[in-house]
């Protein structure tokens, strides 16, 4: 508080100091007293010598003198109370006319050391700088490349004097800066030096704009000020009185606006911007001033508050610690009761954790942490060629299971999870792995399916005869119609084509039977499902026209598939017979529509009939193993149907409404034909 309060005082005397220093600069006048100056001239006017080419701080223009400089003396002579005449000529004769006191004032004159001793400078009331102009083709980038080369400049002037400095360098010097700069125009030197200003003024003049450029445009600063003879301080003084009081108000802002409108703002502006600043921190300093004191003990309370706060919080983050502890050590007793092995690996193959049924599974005694994963054989085999594609994609495998040994050398399945680690980045840092040991669930699943098997096997054979009525059936109507179509020779054609292939078939669903109890290796092979599709049709065409069945299909050619074409005829008799059963009993129109066509990769076949329908329950549990809703069906046509799908790659589904019909969805991946294939090969 004691701080802030000292450091408020002191800011307040600064700025009073400032703004009564300020005054006495501008007014010269201390309670309504006022500085005595001398008259100057009071019944005279005073000659004023400039060079008239030297814009845009002083030149003639529609036979008027203008400029900066023009200006600026005419606002300090209005303001010291003479009137001044202007009078044309060069620096050098101005300094000649002021010595023999034919003028006594020059105007714009740059100080130098050299003039300094032959006139008295006022104060500066303008800074300009040096720069250099060249074409801009021109080799001189900066200053140090001057040499060896042509320069164009006013004769005794500050950046004349700079030059002197460097080595090498041809002078054009001239009494006035346009002639300095018309000798560069002229082709006749290869640069100018001089005010920048001044060159950019005559750049625009005479439109060169493109054809030449300035370089360091900062070259040396150029102060000017006004010059009067060697001695004449009354002059001198009343001229810097008048100087001060102009830069410290609106009118030298308005006239340096005028003719530098694109350059740094006077100094005057640079001052009223501090000026404002520090009355605003003034200010500022006593509105805080009053309000901290209140809020002094306010601040204490909410200090004593936050103090209870972060006491609090204290307490509650021990209790996090404590809770995060107990958490980590409820996990470690997790995993370690855990019935599967679990240990991940770093991203180059070191064992980083593990737990205590993965050390049992490996037959060690002691933790392996820091150990190569290759040092285990049991470990490689599941990780070998997936580890990789695990930390390359991120990609989990589950469900995979190993045929191995274990470590006390019996054999065993290992059912086994990998899964990629992640740290807080979302970034892959390492592997894990589970696994377990299901031999005997293994053995205990295989012992059960054998048993399911056999139960169906005794409800197979119960049902057996409702397949085998079928092919028997058209036989029996081919037997029946030889008296009388015995002569026609496509009925002929038909029997000795039809007849044998149902024998087969009869020979196929007694040799399914036997491969159902025995299974024995399926042979795929890639075939046109087209044609046996329509043969399944052929085969069923006489039995639907017996039961007011119409079919109405459409097969497109060249559905090739790979797959064991048995298997697929046996799935298709299926479906046909299911929806030819689901439209006996009927009354409205009865039409089966089948389908074969290609989307995209696959070849899929649709059998869709108009029969009974059923609900959704029951479409859930169609394929499931002794599932039916027909009064004497074994439950077995669709599960086997499926089975024999998805081992040959394909999909089976189904879509039904309770009195609309149902629709079998069958889907297969597209072959190219085998002579496609011999070409591409």
């Amino acid at each position: 508080m004691f701080l802030f309060k000292k450091t408020a005082l002191l800011l307040a005397i600064f700025y009073l100091f400032f703004f009564v220093t300020a005054l006495a600069d501008t007014d010269q006048e201390v309670n309504g007293g006022k500085e005595t100056v001398p008259d100057i001239r009071e019944q005279h006017v005073l000659l004023v010598g400039f060079d008239p080419n030297f814009p845009p701080y002083q030149f003639e223009k529609d036979g008027e003198y203008t400029g900066f400089n023009i200006d600026f003396m005419n606002k300090v002579a209005k303001h010291s109370g003479f009137r001044v005449k202007y009078i044309p000529m060069n620096v050098e004769k101005s300094i000649e006319a002021l010595q023999k006191q034919e003028i006594d004032i020059i105007l714009g004159v740059p100080f130098t050391g050299d003039l300094s001793e032959r006139v008295e400078f006022s104060e500066r009331y303008i800074v300009s700088a040096a720069g250099v102009l060249v074409p801009k083709n021109s080799p001189v980038q900066s200053v140090t490349d001057l040499q060896e080369q042509r320069i164009a400049i006013q004769y005794r002037t500050p950046e004349y004097d700079f030059l002197r400095n460097i080595r090498d360098i041809h002078y054009h010097s001239a009494h006035q800066p346009k002639t300095a700069i018309n000798i560069l125009f002229k082709e006749r030197a290869d640069a100018f030096v001089g005010n920048y200003i001044t060159a950019k003024y005559f750049l625009e003049e005479n439109g060169l704009e493109d054809k030449y450029q300035l370089i360091n445009t900062h070259l040396l600063p150029l102060e000017y000020s006004f010059a009067v003879q060697k001695g004449n301080y009354s002059l001198l003084h009343q001229l810097n009185l008048g100087i001060r009081q102009i830069k410290l108000t609106e009118s030298y802002s308005d006239i340096y606006h005028k003719w530098f409108e694109n350059f740094e703002s006077p100094l005057s502006e640079k001052l009223k911007k501090i000026r404002e600043f520090l009355i605003f921190i003034v200010i500022f300093a006593i509105v805080v001033f009053l309000v901290v004191y209140k809020w002094n003990r306010e601040l204490e309370k909410e200090v004593a508050l936050k103090t209870h706060d972060l006491q609090m919080m204290n307490e509650s983050l021990k209790r996090q610690i404590q809770k995060t502890k107990n958490s980590d050590q409820l996990k470690e007793q997790i995993l370690e009761s855990s019935a599967r092995g679990v240990i991940t690996f770093s991203l180059y193959g070191y064992i980083t954790s593990i737990n205590r049924m993965a050390m049992n599974m490996l037959g060690v005694e002691q933790k392996p942490t820091g150990r190569r994963m290759n040092e285990f054989s049991f470990l490689s085999k599941m990780l070998k060629g997936r580890k990789h594609a695990v930390l390359g994609s991120g990609k989990n495998i589950m469900g995979e299971e190993l045929k191995t040994t274990s470590p006390s050398g019996a054999p065993a399945i290992i059912r086994y999870d990998i899964h990629p680690l992640y740290d807080i980045d979302q970034s892959i840092s390492g592997v894990l792995l589970m696994f377990e040991d299901v031999t005997v669930e293994k053995q205990l699943k295989d012992q059960l399916q054998e048993e399911e098997k056999s139960r169906a096997l005794i409800q197979l054979v119960a049902g057996i005869a409702h397949e085998i009525r079928n092919p028997l059936t058209s036989i029996k109507t081919f037997v029946q119609l030889i008296p009388k179509k015995m002569e026609n020779a496509r009925f002929r054609n038909e029997i000795a084509t039809l007849v044998p292939k149902e024998i087969d078939r009869l020979n196929q669903l007694i040799e399914g039977l036997i491969h159902y109890a025995k299974p024995v290796s399926k042979e795929k092979k890639r075939f046109d499902i087209g044609p046996l599709l329509k043969n399944v049709i052929r085969l069923f065409k006489q039995n639907m026209e017996n039961k007011n069945i119409k079919i109405e299909y459409d097969i497109v050619p060249n559905l090739w598939i790979e797959a064991d074409e048995s298997q697929v005829k046996q799935v298709l008799i299926n479906l046909f017979l299911n929806a030819i059963e689901s439209m006996e009993h009927v009354r409205r129109e009865k039409t089966l529509y089948v389908n074969a066509l290609c989307l995209g990769d696959e070849a899929v076949i649709t059998i869709r009939d108009k029969g009974e329908g059923m609900t959704a329950e029951q479409a859930k549990k169609i394929f499931e193993p002794f599932y039916t809703s027909k009064e004497h069906g074994t439950g077995l046509g669709l599960s086997l149907s499926k089975q024999f799908v998805i081992e040959n790659n394909g999909s089976l589904a189904l879509e039904s409404k309770l009195g609309e019909g149902s629709t079998f969805i069958l889907k297969f991946p597209k072959k190219e034909s085998r002579h496609h294939e011999i070409v591409n090969h």
